[in-house]
C-alpha cells in the first residue's frame, strides 16, 4: 500500500513536518560530505550521480544495473560537464570547475576525453559508497516513520479516486 499525505494533519503539524524534513536534509548532507571537505564538493558529487544516472529511473533496466556493485556501461550514462553541474548545484561555473578539478585530483571523479565528468572507476563500487547509501536510506526510513506516527503520512485506503502519487 502506498503512503499518502493527510492534508489536514499536514496543515495542523506543518512546523513539525518542516523540522523533520530540515533534519533529514541536514543528515543527508552530512552523509554526502563524509568523503569531501565541504558542502559544495558534496553537492557536486550528488549532481554528478543524478545527472549521469537519472535516466535509469525513467527506463527499464536490467537487474545488473540496479545494484551499485556493478559498474554502469558508459552508454547508459548521460553526459555531465561543468556547466550542467553548475546549473544543478547553483554554483558559479568557475567555482564548479575548480572544485571538480579538486575532486579529480582526489580520485573521486574523472574527466573523459570528450569532456564528460563521471565517477572514477571503482568509486561507486567501494564498500564506503554502499554504506553511505545505507545511512541515507536509514535516515529516510526514520523520517518516514516519524511522519507516519505524526499522522501526516498514512497508508492509502482503497479509494479509486485517490491520487497515486500520494499528494
Amino acid at each position: 500500500m502506498p503512503l499518502v499525505v493527510n492534508p489536514a494533519q499536514m496543515d495542523r503539524k506543518s512546523r513539525i513536518v518542516a523540522l523533520r524534513l530540515v533534519l533529514l536534509t541536514l543528515r543527508c548532507m552530512e552523509n554526502w560530505k563524509h568523503d569531501v571537505d565541504d558542502y559544495d564538493r558534496a553537492m557536486i558529487l550528488v549532481a554528478v550521480a543524478a545527472i549521469t544516472a537519472e535516466r535509469l529511473l525513467r527506463a527499464d533496466h536490467s537487474e545488473s544495473h540496479a545494484a551499485l556493485k556493478e559498474p554502469l556501461p558508459p552508454g547508459l550514462m548521460a553526459r555531465c560537464n561543468v556547466s550542467s553541474i553548475a546549473s544543478a548545484t547553483g554554483l558559479n561555473r568557475e567555482s564548479t570547475r575548480r572544485k571538480v578539478d579538486s575532486l579529480i585530483e582526489k580520485g573521486l571523479l574523472v574527466r573523459l576525453e570528450n569532456g564528460t565528468i563521471t565517477f572514477a572507476p571503482g568509486v561507486v563500487q567501494e564498500q564506503s559508497t554502499q554504506a553511505l547509501v545505507r545511512r541515507q536510506l536509514e535516515g529516510v526510513v526514520r523520517t518516514t516513520n516519524d511522519l507516519v506516527r505524526d499522522g501526516v503520512l498514512e497508508f492509502a485506503k482503497d479509494d479509486p479516486n485517490a491520487n497515486p502519487d500520494g499528494v
